[in-house]
């Protein structure tokens, strides 16, 4: 007896309305995929019960349908169910029990390391529980309570964006990195869980959870593929932005916790580190071009389910159809869903090549620092296994067009397109000259400076730094204080913005510990015009009667002491006196006489004039004074600096640098150019930059000097500073303007820049190997 096809009983459908049209979406929940069928198609697998002939289905698809069908179309499209295992027999029984649905059309183990799944757990009581605890918020005013939550929490993230705009390399430090690990993984239970209570609440079941490493970034999963038989688009849509609208939550309240605790503070430190790892992560989650919530949120929205699969393989079709010329049936599209998979292809090609190239990248740079040549050789000869599938492919595709070229090359219009292509080719290649040009960041520089600094020693540095061919630098230092508690005041001569000529005043170095000797030695003069006014002035009359009454008082005591002495004589020689008595009034008498003699001095004196030699002394030493008071004056004017340079005087608000003098009638400009393009560098080239407060001017300028040696960027990179000067007489151009140079090499052939660009990228280790 003759059997037919049955479909499995076991297969979920749901319908729904999409682009206008009623579908059938229909779910194999052995397998989790999913598919979309119109009602014609829908109503014909559902006459596959097992007992019904084809041509008994065509028939009655003919009447109600009107379409004209037979029994071999139907057995064709039988053929293509059983293909997915959609019909009861021993094959999809056999596939179902081993597990192995997709090893008829097994990936290449390089596809296999851009996407990595391991499955967890299966969700319960524990589903159940969230969905009934989300259940009160799942409503109008709810919605709305969550959604100012998210705008103040949003307003305080942007107001204070700089406070979390760090590095990752400082984020990911040993003292944070347990934070991070904790909060990206209660953040992902979080998401997911956000993903399975929404389904839930529309319906939906969700059977598992799992961890996937996706083009090397690491993430949770779960399976709610069930959305995809909700007949309301927006349920679908509400499902996919459940993780991401979580995440959103769970950064305003943290935004709320940072604000409000005190900085330094543990849990201020911990709630910075939770909104950083929540914005980077939602970054990703929110990005299209791979197979995360942007990508099902865009695929929900353009109600394109296996949008990127069914974008690439309409892209191939096309290469393969409209470029390479094959014989191969089109792929039948609208012109949204074209213009849709055209966009799609081209940019997740984009971003796959960028990270694959990325990743390349990091792992080759530590491969080459811990093992050498030997750790790249063995890295690319991995990749070559694990990409042999789609090498494979390559290959068997290129021996298909060479089949297929015979065909191609018998129609005139297709073997004048290729003719005309390779023509074109060659001489876009080989024969029209294209601008060869080596470019790099730079910074404006006058030509030459004059710079005054106090730097952390307390000395003034004065600096003079020339660009340009004739480069110069030359320093000297002046000690701005002394162990003696001496030191210099800078007093400033010009303003800012002042013109000034070479050779004029900028400041003055004033001593303290000078001008304290020259108050010390003006006091001292002073003292001696105040003796010699005092030398010459003449003497009071009251000090001449004072002294005349002097002299009388001590005449008078000198006659008494006289006659005293001469009474004694008489009676010593009388005997009637001793002799110690009379030896006593002679010495009194003697006192007497040089008393008098020194008041008849002092009257002498004070009624005769200064003596010549006295008013000399007095003279001499204060003309001596005046001299040193004349030298110190002169030491403290002499402290002045005058600039060596003529331009425009700035004066600077730091600590260290007091004031400038720039010349910028002409600037100087450093463009970095790598070891590899030194070699194209000459005098006289032309130059063309462009600032970024112009961005419409170009200025131009000529190559001046190449230095001998290089310096290390910032990247850990050699690179040559090449000098180059602009003539600036408008003084458009200013100190610290930041922009990009083009130095103009020549006229070089398409062909060769690409051989250049591709040797430059080539490590110097695998020259080595030949």
């Amino acid at each position: 007896m003759e059997t037919f096809a049955k479909l499995r009983s076991d297969l979920v459908t749901s319908e729904a309305v999409v682009d206008g049209q009623d579908v059938v979406n229909i779910k194999d929940p052995l397998r989790g995929n999913y598919f979309r069928l119109r009602l014609p198609e829908f109503w014909l697998i559902s006459q596959l019960d097992g007992v019904r002939s084809y041509e008994e289905i065509a028939q009655k698809f003919r009447e109600k349908f009107n379409a004209n069908i037979d029994a071999n179309a139907v057995l064709q499209f039988v053929d293509m169910l059983e293909s997915q295992f959609f019909l009861e027999n021993s094959r999809s029984e056999q596939a179902v029990s081993r597990k192995s649905y997709g090893n008829e059309n097994r990936k290449s183990l390089f596809s296999k390391l851009l996407y990595i799944k391991f499955k967890a757990f299966k969700p319960g009581k524990s589903l159940a529980v969230c969905t009934k605890l989300y259940k009160p918020f799942h409503s109008p005013i709810g919605l709305v309570l969550q959604g100012l939550f998210i705008i103040f929490g949003l307003i305080l993230f942007t107001t204070n964006y700089n406070y979390f705009a760090v590095s990752l390399f400082d984020l990911y430090s040993v003292s944070t990195i347990a934070i991070v690990m904790v909060a990206f993984f209660v953040l992902i239970v979080i998401h997911e869980f956000a993903h399975a209570v929404t389904c839930r609440m529309y319906g939906g079941q969700v059977n598992e959870f799992g961890f996937l490493l996706m083009y090397f970034q690491p993430c949770f999963y779960c399976d709610i593929s069930d959305a995809w038989l909700f007949k309301k688009k927006r349920h679908r849509l509400a499902v996919t932005w459940a993780g991401p609208y979580s995440e959103i939550i769970l950064l305003s309240f943290t935004m709320i916790v940072w604000r409000i605790t005190v900085p330094g503070s543990l849990f201020h430190e911990i709630a910075q580190i939770l909104v950083v790892v929540i914005w980077v992560t939602a970054i990703f989650n929110l990005n299209p071009l791979i197979k995360l919530d942007g990508y099902y949120l865009l695929s929900d929205f353009l109600e394109i389910p296996n949008l990127r699969d069914k974008s690439f393989s309409y892209v191939g079709n096309l290469f393969k159809r409209v470029f390479l010329g094959w014989p191969i049936d089109k792929i039948e599209v609208d012109k949204r869903k074209r213009r849709i998979y055209i966009i799609y292809a081209g940019l997740a090609s984009i971003y796959t090549l960028f990270i694959i190239i990325y990743f390349l990248s990091l792992l080759s740079s530590f491969l080459l620092e811990k093992t050498g040549t030997i750790g790249l050789i063995l890295l690319y000869l991995f990749l070559m296994y694990a990409m042999r599938k789609n090498i494979k492919a390559l290959g068997s595709g290129f021996i298909t067009h060479i089949k297929y070229l015979k065909d191609i090359m018998k129609k005139p219009f297709r073997l004048v397109s290729y003719i005309v292509i390779i023509a074109v080719m060659i001489i876009v290649l080989f024969f029209i000259p294209m601008k060869h040009r080596v470019s790099g960041e730079i910074v404006i520089e006058p030509i030459a400076e004059y710079s005054l600094l106090l730097n952390e020693l307390g000395l003034l540095e004065k600096k003079f730094q020339q660009g340009g061919a004739d480069s110069k630098l030359k320093t000297s230092y002046i000690q701005m204080s002394s162990l003696e508690l001496g030191s210099l005041d800078l007093i400033p001569y010009v303003k800012d913005g002042q013109h000034i000529a070479k050779g004029d005043t900028l400041a003055v170095l004033v001593s303290n510990q000078v001008t304290r000797e020259i108050d010390s030695e003006l006091s001292t003069l002073k003292q001696l015009q105040s003796d010699l006014a005092l030398l010459k002035s003449p003497p009071k009359k009251e000090e001449i009667h004072e002294a005349e009454a002097a002299v009388a008082a001590a005449g008078a005591i000198y006659d008494q002491r006289l006659r005293d002495e001469n009474r004694l004589k008489e009676l010593v020689d009388k005997k009637l006196v001793s002799k110690e008595n009379y030896e006593s009034t002679v010495s009194k008498t003697k006192i007497a006489q040089a008393e008098l003699q020194n008041k008849k001095a002092t009257l002498s004196l004070l009624k005769s004039p200064p003596k010549p030699e006295e008013e000399a002394v007095i003279l001499s030493k204060i003309e001596k004074q005046k001299a040193k008071l004349i030298f110190l004056q002169t030491q403290k004017d002499a402290q002045s600096i005058v600039s060596s340079i003529p331009g425009t005087v700035m004066i600077n608000k730091n600590n260290t640098q007091f004031l400038s003098v720039l010349n910028n009638r002409k600037v100087e400009a450093l463009v970095p150019v790598s070891d590899y393009d030194i070699d194209l560098i000459k005098l006289n080239q032309d130059v063309k930059i462009k600032v970024r407060s112009y961005t419409t001017k170009v200025f131009t300028g000529k190559v001046v000097h190449i230095p001998r040696d290089a310096v290390i960027d910032g990247n850990n990179k050699s690179i040559f500073e090449i000098s180059v000067l602009f003539d600036n007489e408008n003084d458009m151009l200013r100190k610290g303007m930041t922009g990009y140079a083009k130095i103009e090499i020549g006229d070089s052939s398409l062909y060769n820049l690409i051989i250049r660009r591709i040797a430059s990228i080539i490590r110097v280790e695998f020259w080595s190997l030949w």
